[in-house]
Parts: C-alpha cells; sequence; structure tokens
C-alpha cells in the first residue's frame, strides 16, 4: 500500500493524455439568463464537471465553447435569486439556453447543492442538507470548524475548551457521522470526546451537511449523516487573487493569521495557504468548582494550561481542460494544545495554581498532525464522467503527561503517555451515467486501509490493521417534471486484525518485569448490505415534499472491540468487547420547505430504529487500574432516535430580516428503558439582523445582527450521567467594508456570552468537573482580499 502517494502523482501526469485520447468536435452552450420580470442578470454560470463558467454580460448573454458531447451540470447563481441547476445535453450542434431566475431575498438560497449525487438542484434531492459558505464560516469563526457548524438545526459540538471540538448530527458524532474533506472520509481517531477535528476553519469554502442516512453512497460511519468540506470554485482563465484575514480573540487573547493566494494560468490552476493560531488560559465566569466532593479554586478566572498553537499549510496544484479537470492536494494540520490542569489525574490547589505564563503549554497536553495528500480528477468518457477520489492521511496523535501521575515511575517513553499513529490510504471511484432525459445512474466502488500503531506508558487502542471495501448502485428516474424518486443498494465487507497488548506492571514506581495482557490477538470479518429510496414531490414554485427511507450500518471500530485502560477524556477506564456485531438502523426522513421571495420555512421530522446499538454502559464496580475511577464497557441494544428540527427566515421589510431554528432529539434504549448519553437539550435559536447597503466609501454592505440562544435543561439522561441545567445566550455584532485607497477592506466586530452566563454544556467534556463554559468574548476579523491579476 506503500504506493499509493507514488500513484496520486503518477495519475495527475497521465491525465491529460486520458483525456486527449478522447478528442472530438466541441460545441458552445450560451444563451440568455433573465429574472422572472424580464429584466437581464448578469449571472455566474458554472460547469460542476469541469470546474469552469462565464459570467452573462450587462444584456444576460452569456457563451461557454470548447465543450464535447456529453452531459454537464450547469449552475446558475444571482445575489437575490434562488440558485438554478439544468442538466444540459451537448450532442452534435450547440445548445441555446434561456433561463429565468425566482427571485429570492434569502442569501443562502443562491446557494447550489452538490451532496447529492446526480447533481440536480436544491429541490429534486431527496435528503434534508443544509449549505454554508464562505461568508458563514467567516461570520461565525469561533476558532474551530466544527464550532462554526452550530448555529445549523440539528447540529451541535462535543467541546474540551475552546480549541478542542468535534461536530453531532441528530445526537450522534464519533465514528457514526462522517466527515469529508475533497471527497476522502477524513479519519483521525475521531472515537475520542476529547479529539477534536483536524480541519484548519480558514481553509474551508464550502459546506453540505446530509442530516440523515447517508451509508448507500459514503459507507459505513455514514448512518446519521456527513459534513462533505468541497473546494471553491477554480479562478476564471488569467486570474490571480488572494486575501489576508486576521483575527483577535479576547477571552483567551487569541490571535489568528491566514494568507491565501490562487491563480489560473493557461487553465493550470494553483492555490496556497498558510494559518498561524496561537491563544492563552480560557476564562470562565466562576472562581471555583467541585470535584469528588472538593471545592477547588480557580484562580483568576482562568483555567490553568489550556492555551495552545495552531500551524496549518495546505498546497493545491492541478489541470483543467475540455476533457474534466484534476488536482493535486497537499496539506497538514498541526496544534500543541495543554489540557485543563484538573482533568487528569486528581487535581490539587496547589497544582491548579497559575505560574503567571498564560501563553505557556504545560504538562498535559496534546500535540497533533495531521496530514493529507489528495487527489482529485473528473474525466469525460463518451457522453458520460468518472470520478476518481484517492487519498493518504497521516495522522499523529500525542498525549503528554507525567508519568508520576500515573502509578508508574520514569519511562523509555518519558512523558509520552499516548501515542496512536495512524496512516490511511483511501480510493473511490464513481461512474456516473446519464442515460436519458428520465434516468440517471452511479456505480460506485470504495475502499481504504489502515495500519494503527501505538506508544506511551499508558495503553488504550492496540496496534491493528483495517481493510474496508464496498460497491453500489444508485438510480435516479424523474418520473414527472414535478415528481423525482430515487433507489440504490450496497455490498461492503471490513476485515480487522488486532494485535495482543502486554502493558508492563509497576510497583512502587519500578517495573517488576511482569506484564498485564490488555487484550488477546482479535481478528473480525464483517459483510453489510444496505439499500435506500426516496422522492422529492415538488408541488409547485412554493411547496416541496420529501421523503427518504434508509437502512444503514456501522462495523464496531477497533476501539469498541479491543480498548482496555484509562480514558482520561471521559475521566473513566473503558473496557471493549471482542464479540460485537455490525449496527444496523432503518430510518425514515422528511421534509417540507415552502418558500416565498421574503419567507423560508423547512421542517425536518425524523425517526430510526438501531439494531445492535453499540455503547457504553457502567459495569457497577471499580476500575482495577490506578488513578482511575469506574470502570464502563462497550455494549449493545435495540435503540430508537426520533425528532426534527425546523427553520425560518423573513424578510421583514427590504434591509430588516429575522430567523428562528429550533431542534428537539429523543432517544430510548430499548433493553435498559433508559435515554442514550450524550443527547444535546431541546435548544432555540432566533436572530435579527438589519443592513445599510451603502454609506458612502466609509462603511459599505454595513450589517448589525443580534442572536438569543436558549438551550432547555436536560433531564433525560443516562444512568450515572449527569443532568444539566438549561442557560440563554446573547450574541452580537456588525460587519462592514470600506476603501481604503482603492483597497477594499472588511471588517467584522461580534460578541459571544455578552452577558458573562455561566452554564453548561451538556456535551462539553469539562462538564464532568462542574467547570462552566468559556465567559465573555469580543471578536474582531479584518479581512484584506488582494487582485493580483485579472
Amino acid at each position: 500500500m506503500k504506493i499509493l502517494p507514488f500513484l496520486l502523482v503518477v495519475l495527475i501526469a497521465i491525465g491529460p493524455y486520458v483525456g486527449f485520447a478522447q478528442q472530438s468536435q466541441n460545441y458552445i452552450v450560451f444563451g440568455t439568463v433573465k429574472g422572472e420580470k424580464g429584466d437581464p442578470l448578469m449571472a455566474h454560470i458554472h460547469i460542476h464537471e469541469l470546474g469552469k463558467g462565464a459570467i452573462a454580460d450587462i444584456d444576460g448573454n452569456f457563451s461557454i465553447p470548447n465543450l464535447r458531447p456529453g452531459t454537464y451540470h450547469f449552475h446558475f447563481t444571482h445575489l437575490g435569486y434562488r440558485s438554478q441547476t439544468e442538466n444540459i445535453r451537448v450532442q452534435s450542434e450547440d445548445v441555446r439556453l434561456s433561463i429565468t431566475m425566482l427571485e429570492s431575498a434569502i442569501t443562502l438560497q443562491s446557494l447550489t447543492i452538490e451532496a447529492n449525487p446526480f447533481k440536480n438542484g436544491p429541490v429534486e434531492q431527496s435528503q434534508s442538507i443544509e449549505v454554508i459558505d464562505r461568508d458563514y464560516i467567516e461570520k461565525n469563526n469561533t476558532g474551530t470548524f466544527a464550532n462554526a457548524l452550530e448555529k445549523l438545526p440539528g447540529i451541535s459540538t462535543i467541546n474540551t475548551g475552546v480549541g478542542i471540538s468535534k461536530p453531532v448530527i441528530r445526537g450522534m458524532s464519533f465514528n457514526r457521522i462522517m466527515v469529508n474533506d475533497r471527497g476522502i472520509k477524513q479519519e483521525g481517531q475521531q472515537w475520542g470526546a476529547d479529539h477534536g477535528l483536524e480541519i484548519d476553519p480558514f481553509d474551508v469554502d464550502r459546506v453540505e451537511v446530509i442530516k440523515g442516512p447517508a451509508s448507500l453512497i459514503y459507507g459505513s460511519d455514514g448512518m446519521a449523516g456527513v459534513i462533505n468540506i468541497a473546494p471553491g470554485a477554480l479562478p476564471e482563465l488569467g486570474e490571480i487573487r488572494g486575501h489576508v484575514v486576521s483575527s483577535y480573540r479576547s477571552n483567551n487573547a487569541m490571535y489568528g493569521n491566514t494568507a491565501m493566494v490562487e491563480g489560473n494560468e493557461k487553465d493550470v490552476v494553483f492555490k496556497a495557504r498558510f494559518t498561524a493560531q496561537d491563544f492563552q488560559d480560557y476564562r470562565v465566569p466562576t472562581d471555583q468548582f467541585n470535584y469528588a466532593g472538593f471545592v477547588l479554586p480557580v484562580y483568576e478566572n482562568r483555567l490553568k494550561n489550556t492555551a495552545g498553537k495552531e500551524r496549518h499549510f495546505s498546497l493545491m496544484g492541478g489541470v483543467r481542460k475540455d476533457w474534466g479537470k484534476s488536482t493535486l492536494t497537499v496539506s497538514q494540520f498541526s496544534q500543541q494544545a495543554g489540557i485543563f490542569t484538573g482533568a487528569v489525574g486528581i487535581p490539587t490547589a496547589y497544582s491548579l495554581r497559575h505560574n503567571g505564563d498564560n501563553r505557556g503549554i504545560d504538562y498535559p497536553r496534546q500535540d497533533n498532525k495531521h496530514l493529507k495528500i489528495i487527489s482529485n480528477t473528473t474525466i469525460q468518457h463518451n457522453r458520460n464522467w468518472l470520478e476518481i477520489d484517492l487519498g493518504y492521511q497521516n495522522n499523529r496523535r500525542l498525549e503528554e503527561s507525567l508519568p508520576h501521575a500515573h502509578g508508574v515511575g520514569p519511562t523509555s517513553e518519558g512523558n509520552l503517555a499516548l501515542g496512536l499513529y495512524l496512516d490511511t490510504y483511501t480510493a473511490n471511484l464513481r461512474y456516473n451515467k446519464h442515460v436519458d432525459d428520465k434516468n440517471q445512474t452511479i456505480l460506485g466502488i470504495q475502499s481504504s486501509y489502515m495500519v494503527n500503531n501505538q506508544g506511551g506508558f499508558e495503553f488504550l487502542l492496540p496496534n491493528f490493521t483495517s481493510l474496508q471495501g464496498g460497491i453500489f448502485y444508485f438510480h435516479e428516474y424523474r418520473w414527472k417534471d414535478n415528481f423525482i424518486v430515487n433507489a440504490g443498494l450496497r455490498a461492503d465487507g471490513g476485515r480487522h486484525i488486532i494485535q495482543e497488548h502486554l502493558q508492563p506492571i509497576y510497583e512502587r514506581l519500578t517495573p517488576t518485569g511482569q506484564f498485564d495482557q490488555r487484550n488477546p490477538d482479535i481478528a473480525r470479518t464483517f459483510y453489510n448490505l444496505s439499500g435506500s429510496s426516496g422522492m422529492s414531490w415538488i408541488l409547485n414554485t412554493h411547496h416541496n415534499l420529501k421523503l427518504n427511507l434508509g437502512s444503514s450500518f456501522r462495523m464496531p471500530t477497533p476501539i469498541e472491540l479491543s480498548t482496555n485502560g484509562i480514558h482520561h477524556g471521559n475521566f473513566r477506564h473503558e473496557i471493549g468487547n471482542a464479540d460485537l456485531v455490525s449496527e444496523r438502523s432503518y430510518q425514515v426522513d422528511a421534509n417540507y420547505s415552502y418558500s416565498k421571495r421574503n419567507f423560508l420555512l423547512g421542517l425536518s421530522p425524523f425517526w430510526g430504529y438501531y439494531q445492535d446499538f453499540i455503547y457504553l454502559a457502567p459495569t457497577g464496580s471499580f476500575s482495577r487500574l490506578p488513578g482511575s475511577s469506574t470502570a464502563w464497557e462497550y455494549r449493545q441494544h435495540n435503540a430508537v432516535f426520533t425528532g426534527g428540527e425546523i427553520k425560518a427566515d423573513w424578510i421583514v421589510f427590504p434591509n430588516l430580516s429575522v430567523s428562528f431554528a429550533a431542534e428537539y432529539i429523543y432517544n430510548f434504549n430499548l433493553e435498559t428503558r433508559l435515554p442514550l448519553p450524550l443527547t444535546p437539550p431541546l435548544s432555540f435559536l432566533g436572530g435579527v439582523e438589519y443592513k445599510i447597503p451603502n454609506l458612502g466609501q466609509v462603511a459599505q454592505n454595513l450589517f448589525v445582527f443580534l442572536e438569543y440562544r436558549y438551550a432547555a435543561q436536560q433531564n433525560r439522561v443516562d444512568r450515572n450521567e449527569r443532568t444539566t441545567d438549561g442557560y440563554q445566550l446573547l450574541e452580537g455584532g456588525l460587519g462592514w467594508r470600506t476603501l481604503l485607497w482603492k483597497q477594499p477592506l472588511k471588517f467584522q466586530l461580534s460578541g459571544q456570552n455578552l452577558t458573562n452566563t455561566f452554564y453548561f454544556n451538556h456535551l462539553s467534556r469539562y462538564r464532568l468537573l462542574n467547570l462552566p463554559e468559556q465567559g465573555r468574548n469580543i471578536s474582531l476579523s479584518l479581512k484584506i482580499p488582494i487582485g493580483i491579476k485579472h
């Protein structure tokens, strides 16, 4: 498998020759874009498969030359209008189009959706999908990528302080949701509550969140949903552009800077980015906390040793031709972050006292690096398209602490408590066939190979190798122009080979030469067959009804099969179960949307039955390992998940908008008759925004916003899980664009937890220590766009 990185480069090299071998007559697609009142629009036209497009002129006319015979997916977007998509078939002559776009004051309706594998429009896919762009992420950036998604209904996060977070979809996380970066599944020890998502928040241009069963297209781990991170549109021919963004957060004195440049020279495209963030210990609105019956101090309202620093980079290069496109992306996420001194071992008032250095990163701490090499290629084959995504990932996770705090003495590993080294190789192929105007099909193959090695004086996850693969077939049928149905089948197989682990035994801080078997050799093979079907009924231009039925699956992970050690992230001794079988779910998702020019309403109820649901449960006994408390083990029982989301956007006046979103999740363990752990509470998010388009060169596109979040108390908890009181939060801010010596500048000022509220996030790791979330924070950002060549 070590040959795969070489193959990535080879694919880039041979791509042009694949295209040239299929040379044929080229044609032009041209036409006009108008509004519903007949006024011409300078809309942006983009072809998904080629990554190229055009901008209509002042009369709404556009022309895209050099298109081979085939079927292309066109996007039509224009601010103030609903996005529109068309599948255009080019055969033996030029094609003329006449596009009419409907007005919409709802900003996100101008975004297209690509998560649907057939690349149809937002009303034509059968699943609930949320789409956000670069502007949304910049407006809601709180330091991590996962936290930028929290304002979407149905999305929550599990937090460890303020620099480490992971996404939750409808109450599920870890290995039940999938994060795809440029078509490759992110693999970074995501089973840990204290393991953040290794994604640079500045290097995300577009996100599509699929809520509900997605195993058919994406494979195991997609049973609760998928987060697709897609690159932005490639620059147009001859264009070179970039930007610099600087940000500051007052709560932990975080300084962040990122710089990007991208361009297109004769259809050779490139992009480069570098990001640096440094932050201090963060502040909480309390001066004490309770742990194990003791009241301990929080000096100067700061959590000691929660500072950190990050350094990230990404480089992309490729070609864009009439046969398709091919890019190679190399990126690395690098983070070093302290872990609150009271979160590992037994805290004392002395150990919590500050030494005066709020930026110091002491023990215990995390040191994480995630390297990715991703190749994305789209090749036209006859009139159809072949998509190839190849990836290599190297995840290095180091957890460091002082050995004596864990009942052992000096070790050969030094201060390395836990080292996890994961190499992942991924290959995905999809063949998209446009049969006719009513039928489209996709045949896909996916495979991954993982090698995990561990080190350190602690044990949690053994060495293992894992091979997984699947094949699927998906078909869409347009029964009528306003009624689209789809269905598909998928077959999967996987094998985990887990090595025995013998842990050294210490006595009075000295190794005895004896060993404790933490897990035996384990070899498990899994097979799964799944399927789904869905429909979208477009009643008229205002009403859309969707229904999706799916059977999803998830293979047990090596951590669930074999772990046997102290997981400091959860303050417990976790024990695996080598006899676990695959989870199976049967899910129903519905979505109703009502859309007018100034109003949007969406309702998304869901229900799912989960057979052999895997979860951690307390054994009722204390761990025999030093430095830990109770022992928990992985078990399987049947469970039910249900709930829903509602969202509404209303443009009350041309410059005044009001938004509302709510979500509720109910789950139930059918064996214990109790709720499942880590279930988000009922929550509401309301906002109001006022815009002033033009105040001269001093302030253009000025906006002011205020948001209110209410989270109900969570009393539906699992055995030995603490309840959480409800809370209310207030956030507000403003942003504007200005010109300084003809150079555009974009400012944003915002405040989070403006009332400095003392509250607990039910999904926060530090809630187990009775530590509240961060206090008041003021954020300031400056973006300087740079046009180098046009």
